[in-house]
């Protein structure tokens, strides 16, 4: 299944314990409209507030569904910041996360002020060097060791290919797309935040290169607000 959501109130995509996860309410979903209760299992996670254009999940359920239908159904259950986009029938050995061959995200900074209406969805910080910030996102570009550009998570591996950095500029918002392999646990709030940081003449363009040779967190700029960001997409191969 494909998902879109507004992640403004919730706590991630994972379920919490003590907090609401999206993973949560659509189970909840699933379930009222199966009668069978359900597990889901994600591409990835989506930390607090960052919010997603298409999620992939899967979820094993008995019997015969129309497909169409099923989304409709599902939607009735969901909460309008969450939505069914998408359902396909996959083999039994299918599983979404280890299936997943590349990833996309994308940060949305704004340019001007942020209204009422868009302070959920994008990150504003003034004054920033756009053509800086622009040539600084060719140097993440390639297989590198991102361990200074994440949270540091046990056994995991650091090495990521970044396969392309795409800038989307418009008048009024200036939007940075990752495309990836795979990505770490705000490795792209961490991104973004140090070309934030050379935006505002805070850090040299140079301090990318430094910190994917020789990785150090202290390196890397603040993490940027996760407000901004949003998955793009899931890419599978011919599993699909």
């Amino acid at each position: 299944m494909f998902c879109s959501y507004d992640g403004s109130n919730y706590y991630g995509f994972q379920s919490q314990v003590n907090q609401l996860g999206i993973q949560e309410v659509i189970e909840k979903a699933i379930k009222n409209m199966t009668q069978q209760k359900v597990k889901i299992h994600s591409a990835g996670r989506t930390d607090k507030g960052v919010h997603a254009y298409q999620q992939a999940f899967h979820v094993d359920i008995i019997g015969d569904f129309d497909l169409n239908t099923m989304i409709v159904a599902i939607n009735k259950r969901l909460p309008e910041d969450i939505r069914i986009l998408k359902i396909k029938i996959v083999k039994n050995d299918f599983h979404a996360r280890h299936h997943a061959h590349a990833k996309k995200y994308i940060y949305k900074l704004s340019k001007k002020p942020l209204t009422a209406f868009q302070s959920k969805y994008y990150t504003y910080v003034p004054n920033l060097d756009y053509e800086l910030m622009k040539s600084a996102t060719q140097l993440f570009i390639g297989t590198h060791d991102f361990k200074g550009f994440c949270e540091k998570v046990i056994g995991k591996p650091t090495i990521k290919t970044i396969f392309n950095v795409k800038v989307i500029e418009t008048t009024s918002m200036i939007s940075f797309e990752f495309f990836g392999n795979s990505f770490l646990k705000y490795m792209v709030r961490s991104m973004m935040g140090t070309l934030i940081e050379i935006g505002q003449h805070k850090k040299q363009t140079e301090i990318i290169s430094l910190n994917l040779t020789k990785p150090d967190r202290t390196l890397a700029g603040k993490t940027a607000p996760a407000k901004g960001l949003y998955l793009k997409k899931i890419y599978y191969k011919k599993v699909l």
